[in-house]
């Protein structure tokens, strides 16, 4: 990647309620239409972030009436926060993520992961799939269930390239990451080159769902429902009989949405994992 990535503020908005339940889950919900990409759920409420240019005052204003017609009381306060004193925060705060003590997902200045664990390495930014998202998580976890081993792969909405990169270390054949920020894409350029990744076996592309030219054994979609509802149609279509496909990036009330979707697109359910509200669903084409 030539071109440099132009860093922004961040707008951090700090939301505390009363009920916290359902009205923290309902807060991320909608947020999570936005263009929120790190939510921090705590006692009170939750806190997120999302890129200050991309967020309009007007339905930031209608997401806090809606919250506030829901809960009996809301405490809704929002500032700004320099790019620089993000990655700082991070820095100081990132924890390798374990994930069932088969993946760990952790920053540059951590020690290796013990002997038999796969090693991610992924520099803390603002891209999503650190693995500290519950998401990430259960995606992670379901690859490994699903395994990748001689597959070609798709990561669509890769964020860091967290999925794609593990997919590699489990010995996939091949792995797309598709991203529809710039910022995302040179992350995960960058994340490969940490891995010593950075090779022919994986292509790094900006662009939406209308990039998915090739068919796959094994695609894995983390973005969130609305996103994934109107590509299953593509997903369907590319993934080869006999391949899976993984879906998170939403709620566990959003699972009977997707199914529908899922079923649609000609696909079976095989599992459903859940974690902390969040949900990922593992479906695939039966073979011919």
């Amino acid at each position: 990647m030539s071109r440099e990535f132009i860093r922004e503020d961040y707008l951090k908005i700090e939301i505390e309620l009363t009920p916290v339940l359902p009205g923290r889950e309902v807060a991320i919900a909608w947020l999570s239409e936005l263009d929120f990409e790190v939510f921090e759920p705590n006692n009170n409420g939750l806190t997120a972030f999302a890129p200050a240019l991309k967020i309009k005052n007007s339905e930031l204003l209608e997401i806090k009436e809606r919250l506030a017609g829901i809960v009996d009381e809301l405490n809704w306060t929002s500032s700004l926060v320099q790019t620089e004193n993000w990655n700082a925060k991070w820095e100081e705060s990132y924890d390798p993520v374990n994930v069932d003590d088969k993946i760990i997902i952790r920053a540059p200045f951590h020690d290796e992961a013990p002997t038999g664990a796969i090693d991610i390495v992924i520099k803390p930014d603002m891209s999503f799939g650190t693995g500290h998202h519950d998401t990430t998580w259960l995606m992670s976890k379901a690859t490994m269930q699903v395994g990748a081993d001689g597959k070609q792969v798709l990561d669509m909405g890769c964020g860091t390239g967290v999925l794609a990169l593990l997919a590699l270390k489990l010995n996939a054949k091949s792995a797309t990451a598709i991203d529809i920020e710039e910022g995302a894409v040179e992350n995960t350029v960058y994340n490969a080159q940490l891995n010593q990744l950075l090779d022919d076996r994986i292509s790094i592309k900006c662009g939406t769902s209308e990039l998915i030219v090739e068919d796959y054994d094994l695609i894995q979609a983390n973005i969130n429902r609305n996103v994934l509802l109107h590509d299953m149609p593509a997903y369907g279509k590319h993934l080869r009989p006999g391949g899976h496909l993984l879906l998170s990036g939403f709620f566990t009330g959003d699972v009977d949405a997707l199914k529908v979707a899922i079923e649609a697109s000609e696909l079976q359910i095989h599992d459903v994992l859940d974690r902390n509200g969040w949900a990922c669903i593992i479906c695939g084409k039966p073979a011919v």
